[in-house]
């Protein structure tokens, strides 16, 4: 299972009022606070002004645009949260969830494994057996597509587009909570893709090196991390073959992950993504 993506939105705007009138080298200016708010009036000196009173006694001017005045009107307003929350809701229901969206019912506070070698985080148990096998039996009742490209790739996917899913995989199983301190840039993780793709690996399916790449969304969103978790394990003697390795530069060895049922691999993509390649599986299903 693979999904991607995480990134920091401005989701406020800022708009200021203001009337600036040059005469006797005061001004009036105005700040509209919102809805809930009164508008406050007080004096500003200009440039050149000494008289300190002017910048707390309001001056009410009564200014006619000509030659030696300027009226300037730029307008911004605060959206109100309940009406931003509200439609963030209705944004949330105009998807419809698959039943997979409500498999993680136990919230979860993951206890990550770093390794030395490779720029890579491990989290051993991200999901449970149970878990695993209802997104293996969803996927195989949905079906697969074929991908094949001589030596580079053989394997099967299937791609699910769930926005609950992606969300209980990064709220309910503790993505949010681990990575709640992570910064990158000014950026912070605001969540999954809503695209999560299942892979399937029969004997024979390999896929070669290469590197994840970001991507950027029309909605101005750009991933940063790829989120792996293995569905099924290869100790259980499901399959045989089919390694996870990362070529790191300057090692004669490629680090080798051996799929575990449940563990997630966290690593970054774009420039900073060491090659990785999915090697091939001699039986059964990965």
């Amino acid at each position: 299972m693979h999904a991607s993506g995480w990134h920091l939105q401005e989701k406020w705007w800022l708009v200021i009022s203001f009337d600036l009138l040059h005469r006797e080298r005061a001004a009036d200016t105005r700040f509209d606070l919102g809805a809930h708010a009164q508008w406050l009036y007080f004096g500003v000196v200009l440039p050149g002004e000494s008289d300190y009173n002017a910048v707390t006694t309001p001056m009410p001017l009564q200014a006619h645009v000509n030659k030696d005045s300027l009226r300037i009107d730029m307008e911004i307003k605060f959206p109100k949260k309940e009406k931003k929350a509200q439609k963030k809701l209705e944004n949330r229901t105009s998807f419809t969830g698959s039943m997979l969206s409500s498999v993680f019912s136990e919230q979860k506070y993951p206890e990550p494994v770093y390794f030395q070698s490779v720029d890579c985080v491990g989290i051993p148990n991200f999901l449970s057996h149970q878990e695993c096998t209802k997104i293996i039996d969803f996927a195989e009742m949905q079906g697969f597509s074929l991908q094949n490209r001589h030596r580079v790739l053989n394997m099967m996917w299937t791609d699910l587009i769930d926005p609950f899913l992606a969300e209980a995989l990064w709220e309910v199983c503790g993505l949010s909570w681990f990575l709640r301190n992570l910064s990158i840039d000014g950026q912070v993780p605001c969540g999954l893709n809503d695209v999560i793709r299942i892979q399937k690996y029969g004997p024979g399916g390999l896929f070669g090196r290469h590197t994840d790449q970001p991507v950027k969304r029309a909605d101005g969103r750009t991933s940063k991390y790829s989120l792996r978790v293995f569905l099924n394990s290869s100790a259980g003697k499901e399959f045989e073959g089919g390694l996870s390795a990362f070529h790191v530069a300057f090692r004669p060895k490629p680090v080798v992950f051996e799929p575990e049922e449940g563990l997630a691999l966290i690593y970054p993509q774009g420039e900073y993504c060491q090659v990785q390649e999915e090697m091939e599986v001699h039986n059964g299903k990965k």
